[in-house]
C-alpha cells in the first residue's frame, strides 16, 4: 500500500540521477523526497529528520556509501531506518557488503523503473508494519513498567517496632522474575495483640497470574474489615476456607494459589499457621539452628471446593520463658540460587543466605546477575518474622 506521506532521502552525488530518482518517485505519488549530494550531508539530514527510506548511491566524494551504512550500524540506527542501495557496482563482493552492513536491499544501475517501484513500495510496507509493531511493544512494556510499580506497592513495608510490649520486626522480600510476577507477600496486624503474616505463589506466570495474586491479596484484606476479624485469623485456617472457596468458584482455567497464612498473637507467642500446598515454614532459634516447622497443609487455593486446610502450631514459639529471640523465615521462591545450607541440595530457599536477602526491602529492583549465574526464572518472595524478649519498661 502507497503512503504518499512517507519521507524519502536520495543520495548520490550525480545530479541527473538524482534527477531521474526524483521523477520516478514523483510519478509513485511520494511528495517529500528529500536530496544529499555525499555521504556527509547524507548523516546531516538523517540526523535532522526521521526518514521512512533512503535512496543511497556507493561511489561518492567526502563519504561513500559504504562509510554512510557503517556510520548508521554504529550508531544503531540502521534497526529502524531501511536503505535501498542504488550503484553503477555490480559485483557480487559490494552487494555482500552492503548488506552485511545492514542494507535492506541493492539495486544495479540503470535500474529498471518496474523493480524500483517493486523495491520502494514493499520495503515502506515492510517498515510501516515495523513502526507499529515497535509502537505496540513500547505501549505493552511502558505498561508492564506501571502494573510491576502498582504491584510493588501493594507490598507492606518492612516493619520495626513494639507490639504488646514484645520487639517485633517483619522484613519483606518480593522480586517479580519478569515486570509482574504472581507471588504475592502481606503482613498486617489485627487488633492491638496479634500480627497475621501471608506469603502465595500463583501457579502461573506474567499478567494472568499477577490479577489473580492481586485477587488474592483483596480478598484477604477485605477479610479484617469483618466484626470477627480477631476470631477468624485466630483460627487461620477459616480465613484459608474463606478465600478458597472464593477461588475455586469457576475456576474454569484450574489456576491455583498455594499460600501460607499465620497469625502470631504476641502476648503468648503462640503461632498458628496454615499451609494451602505450600512448604512449611522455618524456624530460626536464637543458636542459630535452623528447624523446620511441622504440621499437615491442604491443596493449594482454587483447586477443590470445601478443602479442609488443618492449623498447626509452632510449640517452640509458645514456650515461655524465655522468649528471646526468634525467627520465622517463610518463602515462596524457588529460584535454585541459594542455599539451605553451605554444600546442601538446592531448591527452596531459606536461611541463612535467605535470612540475610530477606532483610533487604521490597523495592523491585532487579538485582545484578552474578557471573556465571543464570538469570532467576521464578519470582522471589520471601516473610521473616524477628521477635525478642519484651520490652523493659
Amino acid at each position: 500500500m502507497n503512503n504518499p506521506n512517507a519521507k524519502i532521502l536520495v543520495v548520490d552525488d550525480v545530479p541527473e540521477n538524482r534527477d531521474l530518482l526524483l521523477r520516478r518517485l514523483t510519478r509513485l505519488g511520494f511528495v517529500h523526497v528529500y536530496q544529499a549530494e555525499n555521504g556527509v550531508q547524507a548523516l546531516a539530514a538523517i540526523a535532522a529528520q526521521s526518514y521512512d527510506l533512503v535512496l543511497l548511491d556507493i561511489m561518492m566524494p567526502e563519504l561513500d556509501g559504504f562509510g554512510v551504512l557503517e556510520v548508521l550500524r554504529r550508531d544503531g540506527r540502521i534497526n529502524e531506518l531501511p536503505i535501498l542501495v542504488i550503484s553503477a557496482l555490480n559485483g557480487i563482493e559490494p552487494v555482500v557488503r552492503c548488506i552485511e552492513l545492514g542494507a535492506t536491499d541493492f539495486i544495479v544501475k540503470p535500474f529498471n523503473p518496474t523493480l524500483l517501484r517493486a523495491r520502494v513500495l514493499s520495503t515502506l510496507e515492510k517498515k510501516a508494519l515495523s513502526d507499529l509493531t515497535r509502537d505496540e511493544l513500547r505501549r505493552k512494556q511502558l505498561e508492564l513498567n506501571e502494573a510491576r510499580t502498582l504491584q510493588l506497592a501493594l507490598v507492606p513495608p518492612p516493619f520495626a517496632g513494639t507490639i504488646a510490649g514484645r520487639s517485633l520486626s517483619i522484613d519483606v522480600l518480593l522480586e517479580p522474575a519478569k515486570e509482574v510476577g504472581g507471588d504475592v507477600v502481606d503482613h498486617f496486624c489485627i487488633g492491638d495483640d496479634m500480627v497475621v503474616l501471608a506469603l502465595g505463589d500463583v501457579s502461573d506466570k506474567g499478567a494472568g497470574a499477577a490479577l489473580m495474586m492481586a485477587r488474592t491479596h483483596a480478598m484477604l484484606r477485605a477479610l479484617t474489615a469483618r466484626p470477627d476479624a480477631a476470631d477468624l485469623f485466630r483460627a487461620p485456617e477459616r480465613a484459608l476456607g474463606i478465600l478458597n472457596e472464593a477461588l475455586s468458584a469457576g475456576n474454569e482455567s484450574c489456576m491455583f494459589v498455594t499460600y501460607l497464612l499465620a497469625s502470631l498473637q504476641i502476648a503468648t507467642g503462640k503461632l498458628v499457621y496454615v499451609r494451602a500446598g505450600h512448604v512449611p515454614p522455618f524456624h530460626c532459634s536464637r543458636t542459630g539452628s535452623i528447624a523446620r516447622l511441622g504440621g499437615m497443609g491442604g491443596p493449594p487455593l482454587g483447586l477443590v471446593e470445601n478443602a479442609v486446610y488443618p492449623a498447626a502450631r509452632d510449640r517452640a514459639c509458645s514456650r515461655r520463658p524465655p522468649p528471646d529471640r526468634y525467627r520465622w523465615l517463610h518463602g515462596g521462591a524457588r529460584s535454585g540460587q541459594c542455599d539451605l545450607r553451605r554444600g546442601q541440595r538446592r531448591g527452596v530457599f531459606w536461611a541463612p543466605h535467605a535470612i540475610r536477602r530477606a532483610t533487604a526491602p521490597a523495592t523491585g529492583r532487579r538485582r545484578p546477575r552474578l557471573r556465571g549465574r543464570p538469570a532467576p526464572f521464578d519470582d522471589m518472595a520471601a516473610l521473616l518474622l524477628h521477635s525478642n524478649r519484651r520490652a523493659r519498661c
